[in-house]
């Protein structure tokens, strides 16, 4: 029996969230959640949140929501994960590099294995959540120049970087169903300042790239994403099924106004910019999350790593005020929230999210 005819063929019925174990996949799973309290007049779908061990707190915490969490290896146990999604009608597909076990090295196994498991147990529609989006080498301002170097240009398709990994599940889900529906949330995310709080903190700073003092970068932020996949995954599968979005916030800025931002949003008027190299970069990003990995994700989601700026368009859509009805919050707004102030205070590391 193929996806299409399952079930839950209009895509009503139980939603499952891939990667709870994750900030962002937890982030999402409990937005699932609280939709239909928010908006009761939308039917109330069972939410499942698979991770790999139902043990934690992060899992209890799920289960105390009203979510159903269902626990499994992913990448060696298919034969569970196809008894997971059996009953499941719409499958969100959150791969976020920035959860303990995803890497470049397995991103896309683990989403191929989603996938696989998916198809066979006749789940009816995905919602793919990706941070890039194809490189568009003619739109100005960020055409390459025809002086480019072949080698950066080359860089652009490297296997071993993250946004080849997100490519290739992007290529493998359309092979695989018919009813999906990509999700870009590209450029710089508002929770990921929260790995320059450390650098802020001691040194009354915040550190830029000095080559890259005018790359601009596309805002979003989570809870942003979360209602615009809430929305997606409760609609009818036809009203989104084989479309495209591309998510960003009311904002384009550069990196230097984007530092100028988090400071007065800080309440830190006398704070400075403060000039570094990329390897300076990178080395105050490991010393506040301790993971190469994770840097390496971080410099190549905003377009710092292997001078991925070339060929990009950035751009301001109104996708998310179509899905959602709202225009996402600017970066100032961000900063009026206590709680984003209290974890810049905070003494101890605060998770964020991809």
């Amino acid at each position: 029996m193929s996806p299409m005819n399952n079930p839950f063929s209009g895509g009503k019925g139980p939603i499952f969230v891939t990667n709870a174990d994750g900030d962002k996949g937890f982030a999402i799973a409990q937005h699932m959640l609280q939709f239909t309290k928010k908006y009761q007049h939308i039917p109330r779908y069972p939410i499942y949140a698979g991770l790999p061990d139902a043990s934690t707190a992060r899992a209890r915490s799920l289960q105390e929501q009203g979510a159903t969490v269902r626990a499994f290896d992913i990448f060696n146990d298919h034969k569970a994960a196809v008894e997971a999604l059996r009953d499941v009608a719409k499958l969100c597909l959150v791969v976020d590099p920035l959860s303990e076990r995803i890497s470049r090295a397995n991103a896309f196994a683990y989403a191929k294995a989603f996938i696989d498991a998916a198809h066979e147990a006749n789940v009816h529609h995905i919602i793919f959540l990706t941070p890039f989006s194809p490189l568009d080498p003619v739109t100005p301002p960020a055409s390459p120049s025809t002086t480019a170097d072949p080698s950066q240009c080359a860089s652009l398709s490297d296997p071993t970087t993250y946004r080849s990994q997100y490519m290739l599940i992007e290529s493998y889900l359309r092979t695989r169903f018919d009813n999906t529906t990509i999700v870009r949330y590209p450029g710089i995310l508002y929770q990921h300042l929260r790995v320059f709080r450390k650098y802020i903190s001691e040194h009354n700073a915040f550190p830029l790239p000095i080559e890259h003092l005018e790359f601009a970068v596309e805002s979003s932020s989570l809870l942003d994403i979360a209602h615009a996949a809430a929305c997606i995954a409760h609609s009818p599968t036809l009203r989104h099924s084989a479309s495209v979005y591309k998510l960003t916030g009311p904002q384009l800025l550069t990196l230097e106004e984007v530092s100028a931002r988090v400071m007065t949003g800080l309440h830190r008027d006398d704070g400075c910019v403060k000039h570094v190299d990329l390897d300076v970069l990178s080395q105050i990003l490991y010393e506040s999350i301790g993971n190469r990995e994770h840097v390496a994700f971080l410099l190549e989601v905003w377009g710092l790593q292997q001078l991925q700026k070339i060929g990009r368009r950035f751009e301001i859509t109104r996708d998310l005020e179509a899905l959602t009805g709202q225009s996402g919050k600017t970066l100032n707004e961000f900063f009026e929230d206590d709680h984003v102030q209290d974890t810049f205070r905070s003494p101890m590391p605060a998770p964020f999210v991809a």
